[in-house]
């Protein structure tokens, strides 16, 4: 008897249970993997949809839909007037063009999405350098479903330091607050592939302002401690800094180091003087040496070559830095560094940081410490 109560109550309680009376089945639906925002010659919204393609049957791997609206919410609208149910859930990349970007800003595009709570906050924010129809049009042959080679490529670029990595979340936290200005990454489409150019930088009302090349975006995650280690960098050595009997040089009449950075240790103080902000930033890097093009005797020059790196990379530093405050953008954070320990002075400009961060004072001090050489000397 107690045997035929539990089975009742059992069964109870699986009627009761939430089902999948609603369950949409996955071919009659559009998964969105990857959504472009561009504009024509006549000033309107152009949208792009890439979803894979599950039908066996059909003779590609995955469809590109192109609709011309006023807002991303109408496109999925006439998306879904044209094909299965288009969810946008699973977007893994945003493309927006820079003419976009120039024109209207990444603002108005991104409402919808921050306000649906189905969508994901990891999807990947990309500016493309040309035309995001060059992009999404084009057959790259032996490479994996576009989709999946944009998010490799990026993902690889993002690995080795060469280009800023956002997301949808990232973006929403720096285009609000007052300390930092935003950065994405920035691709174009190549001869016959994919190329990550480095990163594209945006105002703070989002509009597109300058690009930063693969080093450049190095150094900026360095300064941002994002920096994943090591950290190759490619820096320009005097000619003749160092004499030896057999000294062969670059034909191109360079002479070029590359180097790994292992470990790094960044200090930042902050200083408020006669109007103006300061900062002070020490850098503590111990590097391997992957390559040089000229000959030197490490044993007898090893001290030399740190203090040539330390004045090299110092004035590639200062000059990335010179170059974002002339632009009035603050990419590195510094704001961040104001409001933390100078809060008093920060409070009378937080609204207007860009271009009070252009007239601060930055000395960024690095000491490089060569500890490996390779097999060779």
């Amino acid at each position: 008897m107690q045997h035929c109560v539990r089975l009742i109550l059992v069964f109870l309680m699986l009627l009761t249970m939430v089902g999948c009376w609603d369950r949409t089945e996955l071919e009659e639906q559009s998964i969105s993997l990857t959504y472009g925002f561009d504009v024509s010659k006549n000033n309107q919204l152009i949208m792009y949809n890439v979803s894979p393609v599950f039908d066996k049957s059909a003779g590609q791997t995955y469809e590109v839909s192109e609709k011309t609206a006023i807002t991303p919410r109408e496109a999925k609208e006439q998306f879904n007037s044209s094909s299965p149910l288009v969810v946008t859930g699973k977007i893994q990349t945003m493309l927006f063009s820079n003419k976009l970007l120039k024109e209207d800003g990444i603002m108005p595009y991104l409402d919808v999405w921050y306000r649906d709570p189905k969508d994901t906050g990891n999807t990947r924010i990309v500016g493309v350098n040309g035309s995001v129809s060059s992009i999404l049009n084009s057959e790259f042959k032996n490479k994996p479903m576009l989709p999946e080679y944009l998010n490799n490529i990026i993902n690889v670029n993002r690995q080795y330091n060469r280009t800023a990595y956002t997301t949808l979340q990232d973006l929403h936290r720096q285009l609000f607050d007052k300390g930092v200005t935003p950065s994405i990454s920035e691709i174009k489409k190549g001869n016959k592939d994919l190329v990550v150019t480095g990163t594209a930088l945006l105002t703070k009302q989002g509009f597109y302002k300058m690009s930063l090349n693969r080093q450049e975006s190095a150094l900026l995650l360095m300064l941002q401690k994002k920096a994943k280690m090591p950290v190759s960098l490619t820096i320009r050595i005097p000619s003749d800094s160092f004499e030896t009997k057999y000294s062969p040089r670059n034909v191109r009449g360079s002479d070029f180091i590359t180097i790994n950075v292992i470990s790094m240790k960044q200090k930042v103080k902050t200083h408020y003087n006669r109007d103006q902000f300061a900062f002070d930033v020490k850098m503590k890097l111990n590097v391997s040496l992957a390559e040089r093009t000229f000959n030197m005797n490490m044993k007898k020059d090893q001290e030399n070559l740190n203090t040539i790196l330390d004045k090299q990379l110092s004035r590639e530093l200062a000059t990335l830095i010179q170059k974002v405050q002339k632009e009035q953008l603050d990419p590195f954070g510094f704001g961040d560094y104001a409001r933390a320990f100078q809060y008093q002075h920060w409070k009378k400009i937080e609204d207007n940081w860009s271009t009070t961060f252009s007239k601060s004072n930055v000395q960024v001090t690095p000491t490089v410490r060569v500890l490996d050489h390779g097999i060779i000397e």
